[in-house]
């Protein structure tokens, strides 16, 4: 992004030509200097725009005429046309058709931040509460330089006076100008060496304002340190400036302030002129009417501190602000998908899953656990009342410590070697009821990467109520802070925290009220399956034995139990037989045991015939089965082969979608080519343009002379 003097893109410099006469004797004529008539109507497109020049000089000789120079179009000049920004974040960055495309500003080759660059940088954050978060942490940041607390609030937009603007400010050490600019700059960061500190690319301020509101002004007092005044600046990022005026690139105006004799003066850098254009520019687009009322917003700061307002906020499809004001007088909250009445209803209900119920759409629900430690003298306000510090382990029963050492990585620094991470998970207090919570809050730095991270999904209720939380500073986050960048050793630990939650499950789920769960081998599985008890049953003497397995069903069970007396009776009789045999073979031993023998055969082909009933169930229920799973096996086929199907129309999709890009690279080159030629062609008009007004300079120079000789003639 540009941030200059001026406004103007291609700003005038250099020492400025003697004048061609006084004022009385002749117009106020000026080689290369502008002359600025209040009384004229501002370009609405460009404030730093100035009237054309049109020179006049009277002659008392008839060869004298008027000359009057080309009228030139500076390159900045844009069309009078004002393109109108969408107030709706995902449909901001789209340009309309219809209107004009930005002008180049110069006739260099450096290559430019163009301003849509803003928006697209901004769409990182597809979570409005995640970039709202991004500003906290700045302020937390600074509790190093002095800050004891940052304060979220709104305020009616002064300019219109019925529209919101969303207001950050801290007591931190503030910036001074040259900080000031490097926070607007894009990339640049102080913090990626400095530990302790999540962000490290110098982006999460410009992304976070840009994702709330399509601008953002800032003001920033710093104390003087080192020997030098105390300081004060102003900045704008404003995209519907850059967008409405048409700019070609991301221009930031500022303006700085400098303490001398306990008087706030201007600093100026390279022209007054271009300090008075950022001033302007900054009062018409801002929601501020003067200069006095820019200044007054310094009084908030005190002596330090940074002020962040973020106005013309987006808006929904419904045309209603994304972030909603209204519900909650305490509270910022949202609308739209991230909003579920139920689980807000649900939260009443259960008060210890309240945080997993409303964080998706409340701000201070999700900045209440944003950070595992808070620092003890410091306070989150959110719109006159402090945020309480909430740590999920309050939330939780039953729990458990977990050490995890991953193993090292290639990328890791040294000081990285003996990291380890301790996973505390155990039931949350409403898990009783059976509710569908889960997930591992993962914390880098100290603040929140991933709430409530889904690492199993299971089928059913296996894993329900089970939350965790740990600290992993071995793996990186990714720019938005909403997530880890997706490396090796991020699989590893998501694959510990999936076999963890399973153990814990499968141990101890039947403490809440679910059915006790098989210890299994392998934890890699889906489902934890119930277990089932297996009987075996002996019908006959030693060479024939049936195994019956024991179904759900009462008249098998029965069964079962049915058979245990009998097979003792078997066993008695064992037993009886060879004594009998061994002690008197008579007819009258004989018929006993024979007696008992057919008893006992007569039992034993009851059983038989009810085991055979119970088998015979058993198979139809297997043919049964048997049919429903050609029937899951047909349906996974006919799954399986329009997934195919889906797959080749996509891939069909793909080569369409290719070679229309490749037409689209072909039409690109050939606009580039003729914008190179027309570039071309203009920059020789301009030359030879310039060399006209050259001649003309001197052809008026050459009069001027003749004009004091005739004057001379005359006086002589």
């Amino acid at each position: 992004m540009t941030d200059s003097g001026s406004t103007n893109p291609k700003s005038q410099s250099g020492a400025t030509d003697s004048t061609l006469g006084d004022g009385s004797s002749h117009p106020g004529l000026k080689r290369d200097l502008r002359n600025y008539d209040k009384d004229d109507d501002d370009d609405t497109n460009s404030l730093s725009t100035k009237k054309p020049r049109i020179t006049t000089i009277e002659s008392t000789s008839e060869s004298c005429k008027k000359i009057v120079p080309l009228d030139v179009t500076p390159l900045t000049i844009v069309p009078p046309e004002t393109p109108k920004l969408s107030r709706q974040f995902w449909k901001a960055g789209d340009d309309d058709e219809s209107v004009p495309l930005p002008r180049y500003c110069s006739n260099d080759a450096a290559v430019r931040v163009h301003p849509q660059f803003l928006h697209a940088n901004a769409t990182s954050h597809k979570w409005a509460l995640g970039a709202l978060a991004e500003l906290l942490d700045n302020s937390l940041d600074e509790v190093n330089n002095g800050a004891t607390y940052v304060h979220v609030n709104s305020a009616t937009n002064e300019r219109d006076e019925k529209s919101n603007i969303l207001i950050v400010e801290d007591n931190g050490g503030g910036m001074n100008p040259s900080t000031f600019r490097e926070c607007l700059s894009l990339g640049y960061s102080r913090k990626r060496n400095m530990a302790d500190r999540v962000g490290q690319y110098g982006n999460g301020f410009k992304t976070s304002t840009m994702r709330l509101g399509a601008d953002a002004i800032v003001f920033s007092r710093c104390r003087g340190t080192n020997g030098n005044n105390p300081t004060q600046s102003i900045g704008m990022l404003s995209y519907t400036f850059l967008y409405e005026t048409r700019k070609c690139e991301a221009i930031v105006p500022t303006v700085d302030y400098e303490l001398v004799d306990n008087e706030w003066k201007e600093i100026v850098y390279n022209s007054r002129d271009g300090w008075s254009d950022n001033l302007e520019t900054i009062v018409k687009w801002s929601p501020y009417l003067s200069e006095q009322d820019l200044l007054d917003q310094f009084d908030h700061l005190e002596e330090q501190g940074t002020r962040i307002v973020i106005y013309n906020l987006w808006e929904d499809d419904e045309g209603k602000l994304e972030l909603d004001f209204d519900t909650d007088p305490h509270d910022i909250q949202l609308r739209g998908v991230n909003r579920d009445e139920k689980n807000i209803e649900m939260a009443k209900a259960y008060p210890n899953s309240r945080h997993f119920l409303t964080y998706r759409h409340s701000l201070r629900s999700y900045a209440s656990i944003l950070y595992l430690k808070r620092p003890p003298n410091f306070r989150i306000i959110l719109r006159g009342k402090d945020v309480e510090h909430h740590s999920i382990l309050d939330d939780m029963m039953m729990k458990e410590e977990k050490t995890y050492k991953p193993v090292r990585s290639p990328e890791w620094s040294s000081d990285q070697d003996e990291m380890c991470a301790t996973i505390k998970l155990g039931f949350v207090k409403d898990a009783h009821h059976h509710i569908d919570i889960q997930g591992f809050n993962v914390y880098h730095k100290n603040r929140l990467i991933k709430p409530f991270w889904r690492v199993w999904n299971a089928a059913g209720s296996d894993g329900r109520g089970v939350i965790g939380i740990l600290e992993a500073n071995f793996i990186q986050p990714a720019h938005n802070k909403q997530g880890f960048e997706r490396t090796a050793v991020l699989s590893k630990l998501e694959g510990r925290l999936v076999h963890h939650q399973k153990h814990y499950w499968s141990s101890r789920c039947h403490e809440i009220g679910y059915a006790p769960r098989r210890k299994q081998k392998n934890y890699e599985s889906n489902v934890t399956v119930p277990a089932r008890p297996i009987y075996t049953t002996n019908l006959d003497r030693g060479s024939s034995s049936t195994a019956v397995l024991a179904r759900s069903r009462q008249n098998s069970e029965s069964f079962v139990r049915n058979q245990i007396p009998q097979v003792n009776t078997q066993a008695s009789v064992k037993n009886i037989q060879p004594e009998s045999r061994s002690t008197d073979r008579n007819r009258v031993g004989i018929s006993l045991e024979e007696t008992s023998s057919v008893n006992v055969q007569a039992e034993l082909q009851k059983g038989k015939q009810e085991s055979a009933e119970v088998v015979s169930k058993l198979q139809r229920e297997k043919t049964l089965l048997e049919l429903q799973l050609k029937e899951s096996k047909a349906k996974i086929q006919a799954l399986e082969k329009a997934q195919r199907e889906k797959e080749l129309l996509l891939e069909s999709q793909l080569k369409e979608s290719k070679v229309k890009i490749q037409n689209l690279e072909n039409r690109q080159e050939g606009v580039n080519k003729i914008f190179h030629e027309e570039r071309a062609r203009r920059d020789v008009t301009e030359n030879a343009l310039r060399k006209k007004l050259r001649e003309a300079s001197d052809v008026i120079d050459g009069l001027k002379k003749q004009v004091e000789t005739f004057k001379g003639k005359r006086m002589l």
